[in-house]
């Protein structure tokens, strides 16, 4: 018993299917019940109907003689009341109750103690004229209720018979139905996730009934979520290499010089955990750490200036900072860390001798510039930059970069509520690139 509970709960098609088919029964059931109860009451109403008007037709036969006596022609309009045990009887009763006459069918047959489960019965009484006053009689009529039965039963059989055949019927067509067109949209998605799953589609499109378009739209939008996550993580392990380059590169220079500096170095190994665990917490997150606090900005910068110092030094390139005191920004320390060495590795790579870096602080908005006096980038250039992969030089050696730096730039201004703008530098002449972020 358990086990058809338990398929009936798992299977949509089968409570479909028993709610329709137990519907439909009840229905079947009361339309019977109904049906049967008018029949009989419009039959019974039908048979009193016939009798009152046989006693309205014995009454215009009958011949009153005396206050006792009565007189009735042998042939009677009814057939039925000549025929013994006929099932039909009729009488007169005279003013005392005694019976005046009663048909040939009623001839040994006693109508004493006759009762309504038995007999449909008409009495009508009347005051009947005479020359010497008025006689009261009762005229009366009883049918046996056998034939009122027979037929009854007969119409609930054919009732039953034809309700069962439609109600079967019914409910095989509405089966039917559901399977092939009520549950067709539930088969399509199954069919486009299966396609889905073998990547025939990017996503479950189509004319879907509103019942459903909230479950593919659930779908799609989980659909969504994993594949921005798996892109974030994918972009994560990229930027992690490409932003664990030049922390390595002056941690190289400072092992291969004369006098390694073991601070320099220190921070540089810093720099590197700072990275590593801002690249995995993204990966894992798909966004910025909500509710952070106020991180202080100047002290970020002074730090990853002096990490970058020696590999400036080697470019020939100044690296000088103009700090507004107070600023501070809503950000991971290892994001500022990151959004830092991008950026400042890029201005020192393509600077000629220059690379400046300044802020500013208003009660709107924190800005962070960071200009060189390298070639710069062309306006036609600057929007396609930031696109993932595309850059606008080639390296010394003749090779072209990743183009991952920009990219990874603009990632962290826009989800951290910032614009990224690429300027020409007024002063140096070079490339000027302007974050502004919302104040904290």
């Amino acid at each position: 018993m358990r086990r058809p509970l338990r398929q009936i709960r798992s299977s949509l098609t089968l409570r479909l299917a028993l709610v329709a088919g137990v519907t439909v029964l009840v229905f079947s059931l009361l339309t019977a019940w109904v049906l049967e109860a008018a029949f009989r009451d419009n039959a019974a109403d039908a048979v009193e109907t016939r009798l009152e008007a046989q006693v309205l037709l014995l009454m215009g036969l009958v011949e009153v003689v005396g206050r006792n006596e009565v007189r009735v022609p042998e042939m009677l309009p009814e057939s039925r009341l000549q025929l013994p045990a006929s099932g039909l009887y009729a009488r007169i009763l005279g003013p005392d109750g005694r019976t005046l006459w009663r048909s040939p069918s009623a001839v040994g047959v006693s109508l004493r103690g006759w009762s309504e489960d038995d007999f449909f019965a008409f009495s009508l009484p009347v005051q009947w004229e005479l020359d010497g006053g008025q006689v009261g009689l009762t005229f009366q009529i009883l049918e046996d209720r056998e034939a009122f039965e027979e037929q009854v039963e007969q119409y609930r059989v054919s009732l039953w018979q034809g309700l069962m055949t439609m109600t079967i019927s019914l409910i095989v067509a509405l089966g039917l139905a559901l399977w092939f067109w009520g549950l067709w949209p539930l088969r399509r998605v199954q069919g486009d996730l299966e396609a889905l799953r073998h990547g025939d589609y990017g996503r479950l499109e189509g004319p879907y009934p509103t019942e459903v378009q909230a479950l593919t739209g659930s779908i799609n939008d989980l659909i969504e979520f994993e594949r921005a996550r798996l892109t974030r993580q994918q972009n994560a392990l990229a930027d992690l290499a490409h932003s664990l380059k030049t922390p390595i590169s002056a941690l190289r220079l400072n092992l291969e010089s004369q006098n390694p500096d073991p601070e320099d170095m220190r921070r540089q190994v810093d720099r590197l955990q700072a990275i590593v665990q801002h690249q995995l917490s993204q990966a894992q997150r798909l966004g910025p750490a909500p509710f952070q606090a106020p991180e202080p900005l100047n002290p970020i910068i002074e730090r990853t200036c002096q990490a970058l110092g020696r590999l400036a030094s080697q470019q020939g390139v100044d690296l000088d900072s103009y700090l507004e005191p107070g600023c501070a920004l809503r950000m991971e320390p290892g994001a500022i860390f990151e959004l830092l060495g991008n950026t400042l590795d890029n201005a020192i790579r393509h600077a000629t001798s220059r690379v400046w870096i300044s802020t500013q602080c208003t009660a709107e908005a924190v800005t962070l510039t960071i200009d060189d006096d390298g070639p710069g980038i062309a306006p036609g250039d600057r929007a396609r930059v930031l696109e993932r992969g595309e850059r606008a030089d080639v390296r010394s050696d003749g090779e072209a970069g990743q183009g991952l730096g920009l990219s990874i730039i603009q990632a962290l201004v826009q989800d951290h509520g910032g614009e990224l703008y690429i300027e020409q530098a007024p002063e140096l002449h070079g490339a000027r690139i302007r974050m502004v972020f919302p104040a904290s």
